[in-house]
């Protein structure tokens, strides 16, 4: 495998006036079959979102250095940004749905609807949760309403927009609301653009009071927001920002703890390995004997 984490992009295609796409996971495993989707399998990252709908067998998904078991019924986000990597062993069936920011923002400012927030800063994270079967039946039911419009010519492009809104509602209702009911609107916006600034920055920057001048804030604000939101001080958000991007780049083989120190923005890998050793009390090389 190689040391570096595959960044895959989202491949606008025929259909980039609906802005976005709903197939059959089986074609994602005969193209890995081929070798044009090889990496599969193996840890990426992905600069698009997922949601994964699986409808037979048991299997797992690979979620930032976690393996989480699904079966029929069970539903898997995927953020922008993380990593994750499909069962090929079990290939368990599924519906997959992937979007963009773009995209996920135009709908959701309609429906207010913030399933793909950055709820991945929060201790109570799990990006896998089983549905109730009445309810996995009409997620399922809007889904093939769409895939059966995708075959028409020519596609009725807002009655598919209308159906992908009525997913992620559904979705929502289903993954309850887990901060922004505590907020409001501009506390929200403030809260999220210093993730967007530390996901972009934080092997850059590790000071809150830096992350609040680039957002246009005070640090006191800033850490009231952090603490609303995630029950964590600023600090402690970019520390675990920090430590979790160590731990997707450890548990991929044959990654250097040296090569993840650098990164990471370490200019000695002794400091990066007190400093991962603090957070999580293990060394980094002791986290990648385990993962």
């Amino acid at each position: 495998m190689n040391n570096l984490i595959p960044q895959i992009e989202f491949k606008e295609s025929n259909l980039s006036l609906v802005g976005f796409e709903v197939f059959d996971i089986k074609q994602l495993y005969r193209r890995a079959e081929s070798g044009e989707l090889a990496y599969i399998d193996q840890p990426h990252r992905v600069n698009f979102h997922n949601l994964i709908l699986y409808t037979g067998n048991a299997g797992e998904h690979f979620v930032d250095f976690h393996a989480f078991p699904v079966e029929k019924d069970a539903l898997v986000l995927v953020n922008k940004g993380q990593i994750h990597a499909f069962d090929l062993l079990n290939k368990p069936a599924a519906i997959l749905v992937v979007f963009t920011d773009r995209y996920l923002d135009e709908v959701s400012a309609a429906i207010d609807a913030r399933i793909f927030a950055p709820t991945q800063f929060l201790s109570s994270y799990r990006p896998s949760f089983l549905m109730p079967e009445k309810q996995a039946l009409s997620l399922n039911s809007i889904l093939g309403l769409i895939a059966a419009e995708f075959k028409n010519t020519p596609m009725n492009i807002q009655y598919v927009k209308v159906l992908f809104a009525a997913v992620l509602t559904k979705v929502s209702e289903l993954r309850p609301d887990i901060y922004h009911h505590k907020m409001n609107a501009s506390q929200i916006k403030c809260f999220e653009r210093f993730v967007v600034c530390l996901q972009r920055d934080y092997a850059l920057i590790r000071d809150a009071n830096e992350y609040a001048d680039l957002i246009g804030t005070s640090y006191k604000t800033l850490n009231k927001l952090c603490k609303v939101a995630t029950n964590l001080t600023a600090k402690q958000l970019i520390d675990a920002h920090v430590v979790l991007e160590a731990k997707r780049r450890l548990s991929i083989d044959n990654t250097q703890v040296q090569q993840v120190a650098g990164d990471l923005g370490f200019d000695e890998v002794t400091n990066f390995v007190k400093y991962f050793k603090k957070h999580t009390l293990m060394t980094p090389s002791q986290f990648k004997r385990q993962s």
